[in-house]
């Protein structure tokens, strides 16, 4: 989303295409644990679950976007990634 809004692509945009990206790699990874799953009311419940509450939180980010600023989401991923570089050197 960072570098989208660098190159003057707009907030909403940039975010849906965000999205939009991982759900691929989402899918490859449920496809490739598929056979790990044991399909009970358990299960079932948590993709429930997990479905609201991730459309949930899709909307207010997207909300928050349409108002606010990326500058505080660029310096947490900035920050975050500086860690995680530094922790895969250091192997921690």
């Amino acid at each position: 989303m960072t570098v989208a809004r660098a190159l003057k692509i707009d907030r909403e945009s940039a975010a849906k295409y965000s999205f939009m990206l991982a759900t691929p790699i989402t899918a490859a990874a449920v496809l490739f644990d598929l056979s790990d799953f044991s399909f009970d009311l358990a299960f079932f419940a948590g993709v429930l679950a997990s479905f609201i509450v991730g459309i949930i939180i899709i909307k207010f980010l997207l909300d928050f976007l349409r108002k606010g600023s990326y500058k505080i989401f660029a310096i947490y991923r900035v920050i975050i990634g500086i860690i995680v570089i530094g922790l895969f050197f250091t192997r921690i």
